[in-house]
């Protein structure tokens, strides 16, 4: 069988990359050069069979090689059959890959979700029930109290992210915040932050969090910047 060629990230440097970093399969990882940059790869013997464990891996190599890189992370799986059209791919791309490295130089990914207090959380709010033989008006006012709910819930999370959002934005390059209304969470957004500025956003965050205590707040990161990386 003709060996294949997994990628699993570009990266700012045309050298090599830290020795013992294992990829799919087990194989070696190393770094095919481009006109200053590169993109790191290792062979696989086949495709790969368990999806999970092959992406937990892929992931696995990205993360180490951010804390000595600008990287650029590729979808699990890319997988190429030579490193001709692997080189192909980063000649048509390679504006963008510039651009993207040049931008996301020394930043990193902090996720953030705020789920409700279990006083206010939706599922406490939606659970009840209208029996069957409830009439038809008793029905559409279980209905409309729902809906009001919603309403006074999304305004809340509006208003709490607002709130949450314009402590953190002092330390970050970008943001990306995801609407919540009425679902699980209060807040959920991913923040783009330079290296040099993560301790400030920790520390902001865990004062924003003593301010509101009853919230349950999840805070994931350092990470590379998968949320932020165009194209």
């Amino acid at each position: 069988m003709t060996a294949l060629y997994a990628t699993y990230c570009i990266i700012d440097s045309d050298g090599r990359v830290p020795e013992g970093i294992t990829g799919l399969h087990g194989g070696v990882v190393w770094n095919l050069p481009y006109r200053g940059i590169g993109v790191v790869v290792s062979l696989l013997a086949g495709p790969v069979q368990d999806i999970v464990a092959g992406a937990v891996q892929h992931e696995a190599v990205v993360e180490q090689l951010m804390w000595t890189h600008t990287v650029l992370p590729m979808r699990f799986p890319t997988v190429f059959v030579s490193q001709e059209a692997i080189l192909g791919m980063m000649s048509q791309r390679y504006d963008g890959f510039r651009e993207n490295l040049g931008r996301l130089c020394h930043q990193v990914e902090f996720g953030i979700r705020v789920l409700w207090p279990v006083a206010n959380c939706p599922a406490a709010q939606f659970r009840v029930q209208v029996p069957h033989e409830s009439s038809g008006k008793q029905y559409m006012r279980e209905r409309y109290r729902q809906y009001q709910c919603r309403q006074v819930l999304s305004e809340q999370a509006d208003q709490f992210g607002r709130k949450l959002d314009a402590v953190l934005s002092e330390f970050v390059t970008a943001k990306r915040l995801r609407k919540t209304g009425a679902g699980a969470f209060a807040f959920d957004g991913v923040y783009l932050v330079d290296w040099d500025k993560g301790a400030a956003f920790r520390r902001a965050f865990a004062e924003a969090r003593s301010c509101e205590p009853d919230f349950e707040y999840l805070l994931s990161g350092p990470w590379p910047p998968y949320s932020f990386v165009a194209g």
